[in-house]
């Protein structure tokens, strides 16, 4: 994974972030849990995080591991921003679908997030099912508001 970054990164121009996946289990032998691999990756590369709030969330819930725990174990300090994204309950597994309201524990994490470390900026993801205007703008003012950030349309 190290050399393949490195790689991507001689080739462009611009810096990269990183975006874990939001995955339904835990890899079989994996030697590494998913912030020590994380942490790896950006220190062996210089690479940002992209961190998918909503990820951690499906991850931690997905797991059976605590989101918090998580959350205190990633570095922080390297990212450059942050998704913040809804899901749904499907076939027992939390999914980040990008298409659903995001929920009331993926908002507390963000404010939990900023409390432990201010990140740059954050971005609602929405992929379809748009809502009608009124429910989005709810949605973001309750991002702004959990955040400390302004609604930037």
């Amino acid at each position: 994974m190290v050399a393949n970054v490195r790689r991507a990164q001689a080739e462009l121009p611009v810096p990269i972030a990183l975006e874990p996946i939001a995955a339904l289990f835990d890899w079989p032998d994996d030697e590494l849990d998913e912030a020590a691999f994380l942490t790896e990756i950006v220190d062996a590369t210089g690479a940002s995080l992209l961190l998918d709030i909503a990820n951690v969330y499906a991850n931690a819930r997905n797991r059976g591991t605590d989101p918090l725990a998580l959350l205190d174990r990633l570095p922080l300090d390297r990212v450059a921003y942050v998704h913040v994204a809804g899901g749904a309950d499907q076939g027992g597994f939390y999914h980040d679908t990008h298409t659903d309201p995001v929920p009331a524990a993926v908002l507390e994490l963000v404010g939990e997030l900023c409390a432990r470390h201010r990140p740059p900026a954050l971005l609602l993801e929405r992929d379809g099912h748009y809502p009608p205007a009124p429910a989005l703008r709810a949605e973001l003012d309750a991002l702004a508001a959990t955040s400390g950030f302004p609604v930037v349309t």
